[in-house]
């Protein structure tokens, strides 16, 4: 289970771009399910939450694993900071693309998809 709080810390980024704008303004806040297996867990049983106020959760299995602050930055990334794991790094940077109801997550080695829950 610890494990899979490292993909969202798989690739760590000091990097943020200014002046850019977001693809996923308006489209990212909400609650995802995963659709395929992420880390070892069993496909449905990872949520990942963009909350309104800025801050992230992931869960397992109904256990919180990861939470963070969020911020979108240029085009499909988004920046974690103050992240809360397992792991001693407190930043990442993955790319979420959203299409619709489905978000793809892409981070340095791996590629997981998430469907919005209703």
């Amino acid at each position: 289970m610890r494990r899979t709080a490292t993909f969202v810390i798989a690739c760590v980024l000091a990097l943020t771009c200014t002046a850019c704008s977001s693809n996923n303004e308006g489209k990212i806040q909400g609650k995802w399910k995963s659709t395929g297996t992420v880390e070892g867990a069993p496909p449905g049983t990872v949520t990942a939450e963009f909350k309104t106020d800025g801050t992230f959760q992931m869960s397992a299995l109904g256990m919180s694993v990861l939470t963070a602050k969020y911020k979108l930055g240029s085009g499909d990334y988004v920046n974690f900071s103050d992240v809360q794991s397992n792991k001693p790094e407190k930043n990442a940077r993955v790319k979420i693309t959203i299409t619709g109801e489905n978000m793809t997550w892409v981070e340095e080695k791996a590629t997981y998809q998430f469907t919005r829950d209703k």
